[in-house]
Order: structure tokens, then sequence, then C-alpha cells
């Protein structure tokens, strides 16, 4: 019974360590720190889940020019919930912007948004 428990200690102080390195990365200019720290907020997984953070963190990466950090605010806006407004202008907006950066995925989300009229 130990063993398990010792296993969950380890993963969270792991986890712990991983978002603190990722926060100061971040704060460094690292975009690909700031969508890592990003996932880390939106699922919850290390800290407190906080999608109002994830998104302010997938925004400031996107601005960097990242397109996964587009593609997962846009899906940030397109889900909506947990203090953030359901939105598929900025949904669209977002992919719009990763898909012109290149990513094939956000140009697929951008179109089905188009095509449904946002």
């Amino acid at each position: 019974m130990i063993r398990p428990i010792m296993i969950i200690i380890l993963l969270l102080s792991i986890s712990v360590s991983a978002s603190n390195k990722f926060e100061e990365d971040c704060k460094n200019g690292k975009m690909q720190s700031c969508i890592e720290l990003g996932m880390l907020y939106y699922n919850g997984e290390g800290v407190d889940k906080d999608v109002r953070k994830s998104k302010k963190l997938f925004t400031k990466a996107c601005k960097g020019r990242v397109s996964r950090a587009c593609y997962y605010l846009g899906y940030v806006f397109l889900r909506g919930g947990e203090g953030i407004d359901k939105n598929n202008k900025k949904a669209m907006l977002a992919f719009g912007r990763a898909c012109n950066i290149g990513s094939e995925r956000s140009c697929v989300q951008y179109h089905k948004l188009k095509n449904k009229g946002y």
C-alpha cells in the first residue's frame, strides 16, 4: 500500500517542480513553457485548475506567434466554461491566426466555424 502512495507523491512533486520551471521560463520569454504551463492550469495537473490563467498563458504565446498556443486558445473559446465565455468568433480568430502561422488542424477548425457563419 505504501508504494502507490509514494508514487503519487513523487508524481505530484514532479508536476509542481515542472510548473515552477515552466513559470520561470515563461516569464523569461520561452513561449513553449507558457504553453506547457497553460496546459497544466487547463487540466489542473500539479496546480489548481484555472482555465482563465491558461487562457492568459495561451494568449501570450499566441501573440509570440506559436501556432500551438493559438490553437489551444481557440479551443478555450470554443468550449467556454469555468470563467470563460464561449465565443465562436474569438475561437475563429485564434484558429485563423494559428492557420496563418502554419497549423493545418487550426485551418480545419477555422473553416468549420467560417462555414457556420462566424
